[in-house]
C-alpha cells in the first residue's frame, strides 16, 4: 500500500484538514500520545485547533504531547529553543496542561542514556497514535538529517549546514547549535498514523523525491512510504506542483 496523498488548494486548506485529523484522533483517544512539529508549516493548524479547544469541539486536556526535537544542551528558559516557540505558538495558548508536554532532555549530562529513556516515556504511554510531521528542503523529518537510517530510534546528531541556515531566522542573531536530538525514523515509523503537511512552491521538489524517488537514507522523509497507507500527505497545490 503507498501513502494517501491528498492536494488541497492552499495552506490554510493543508491546517484545515490536519486539524481534522488531530481532533478525530483526540475523539476517539483522548489520552493518545501525538507528535507536533514546529516551524512555519503547522502554525495554521495550530491556530484552528486552539479555536476549536476555546470553542469545546476538542478536548486538550488528556493527551500527550511529545516534542520532535531540540538543540543539544538548550536550557528550558531560552527562548530560541523549538520547544520554547511550540509553548508560545501552540501549547499555552491552548492551555494543554505542562505536566503532559514530553521534551527531549538535551540538557542531560548523558544524553544518549536520556534519549533512550525518551524512547520507554512513548511506549509507556502506548506508542505514539498520530505523528504530524512536517518536511524540511533537505528531507529530514523531525531532525533527521540526511544518512539517517529508517530504524533511527531517539538520538543526537550533527545538522547539516542547510538546517542550520534555516534555524538562523529563529535565533535573531544568536549562534544556532549544531546539534540536535530528535526522535527517530523508526520510532515515528510505529505511529498508528501519520500526517505529513507540506506547503509552498520551494517544496515541490523534495516532496516529489520524497514520494517518487527511491527510498533512501539522503532523503530521509522517503523511509515514510515504508509505513504505507498508515500515512496522509497534505500538500497544497504549490507543494505538489511536480507531483500532478
Amino acid at each position: 500500500m503507498e501513502p494517501r496523498l491528498v492536494i488541497v488548494p492552499d495552506e490554510m486548506a493543508m491546517s484545515v484538514m490536519a486539524a481534522d485529523i488531530v481532533s478525530e484522533t483526540l475523539s476517539k483517544h483522548p489520552e493518545a500520545a501525538i507528535s507536533l512539529p514546529t516551524g512555519s508549516t503547522p502554525v495554521g493548524m495550530f491556530d484552528e485547533i486552539i479555536a476549536r479547544s476555546q470553542a469545546g469541539i476538542v478536548d486538550l486536556s488528556h493527551f500527550q504531547l511529545f516534542c520532535l526535537d531540540e538543540y543539544l544542551g538548550a536550557s528550558a528558559g531560552d527562548p530560541n529553543t523549538l520547544t520554547s516557540w511550540l509553548m508560545r505558538t501552540f501549547v499555552v495558548p491552548a492551555g494543554i496542561p505542562l505536566e503532559h508536554v514530553h521534551t527531549l532532555p538535551v540538557a542531560d549530562p548523558d544524553p544518549g542514556a536520556a534519549a533512550l529513556r525518551f524512547e520507554e516515556e512513548i511506549a509507556a504511554c502506548g506508542g505514539l497514535e498520530l505523528a504530524v510531521l512536517g518536511i524540511g528542503g533537505n528531507g529530514h523529518i523531525a531532525y533527521n538529517e540526511p544518512g539517517s537510517r529508517s530504524d533511527s530510534r531517539t538520538r543526537v546528531l550533527d545538522l547539516t549546514p542547510e538546517s542550520v541556515e534555516q534555524a538562523a531566522g529563529y535565533f535573531d542573531g544568536a549562534s544556532v547549535p549544531a546539534k540536535a536530538m530528535t526522535v527517530g525514523v523508526g520510532t515515528l515509523l510505529e505511529a498508528r498514523k501519520i500526517v505529513l503537511i507540506v506547503s509552498g512552491a520551494s517544496k515541490q521538489d523534495i516532496l516529489h523525491d520524497a514520494l517518487n524517488g527511491p527510498m533512501t537514507a539522503d532523503v530521509p522523509a522517503s523511509w515514510l512510504r515504508m509505513a504505507g497507507d498508515r500515512v496522509i500527505v497534505i500538500a497544497d497545490e504549490a507543494a505538489a506542483g511536480r507531483l500532478a
